[in-house]
């Protein structure tokens, strides 16, 4: 019995310049990686499967969460692998054109946004800079000095109460205050940044609540950014405040509008 042949696609990645072809490697994350080449701009692409990527099957498995993580996480794998040798500008997750020709049209038609994308991101890379507060820590830090302990007495709790709210405002000043100030800090190393929302603790896995999501563009050689966080760290470790630098990454903040219609 002959094997019924399963229709393909192609799965595009990112884009790269046309003059950058020859650095993109052959196989990252497990995918055998091609070029498509369109004029100025080359799309790094892999051949997969429309049983899996195809229209209907995508949406189910996009509701499929540990289907969504893996693919998710070589999608990320495959950009990384790319950017190391060569400027990259990514394409969100699930970017399929049935053939070549029709990734080469997707291409043209977004030429002129994704050549300037490019020279946006040109020898220039992603980071990530989040701020992970313990409440409960912070709060004890800013306490003032404990006084005699409160009577049982209505007036005592209520006086405990009042304490705790003023605790409270004082904390969330505090978290305001400094969110502004690390931002600002670090942003003055950056040739451009933005502030995402904060992850939820479902998503984070952690106890600490996060703060500040700020992703960054800067020069791919530049430490200028983790020295300032290593100063800002050392000075708030009492105040059970955590900063914490991730990446590189691709540049998937700084490229709106690359891939509108991909």
């Amino acid at each position: 019995m002959s094997a019924v042949a399963t229709e393909t696609a192609f799965y595009a990645y990112g884009v790269v310049a046309s003059g950058q072809r020859a650095a993109v490697p052959t196989r990252a994350a497990g995918a055998a990686l091609e070029v498509v080449e369109a004029g100025p701009v080359a799309a790094v692409a892999s051949v997969v499967s429309l049983d899996e990527f195809g229209e209907e099957p995508l949406r189910e498995n996009l509701n499929d969460r540990d289907w969504l993580e893996r693919h998710a996480r070589a999608h990320e794998d495959v950009l990384l692998a790319v950017a190391a040798s060569a400027d990259v500008v990514p394409f969100r997750f699930g970017t399929i054109s049935r053939t070549a020709d029709d990734l080469r049209a997707l291409l043209r038609d977004r030429e002129h946004a994704l050549v300037a994308a490019l020279e946006r991101v040109r020898g220039k890379i992603e980071l990530g800079v989040k701020v992970w507060v313990d409440e409960a820590r912070l709060r004890r830090a800013l306490a003032p000095p404990a006084a005699e302990a409160a009577s049982a007495t209505g007036r005592g709790y209520l006086e405990a109460r009042r304490a705790a709210q003023r605790e409270a405002a004082d904390a969330e000043t505090f978290c305001a205050d400094l969110v502004r100030e690390v931002y600002e800090r670090v942003a003055a190393h950056a040739a451009a940044a933005v502030v995402n929302r904060p992850q939820p603790r479902e998503l984070t896995g952690r106890a600490e609540r996060m703060i500040l999501n700020a992703a960054l563009l800067v020069e791919s050689d530049a430490t200028a950014v983790r020295d300032e966080v290593d100063v800002l760290a050392e000075r708030l470790r009492g105040f059970g405040v955590t900063l914490e630098v991730t990446g590189p990454w691709p540049a998937h903040n700084f490229v709106d509008g690359a891939d509108d219609e991909a």
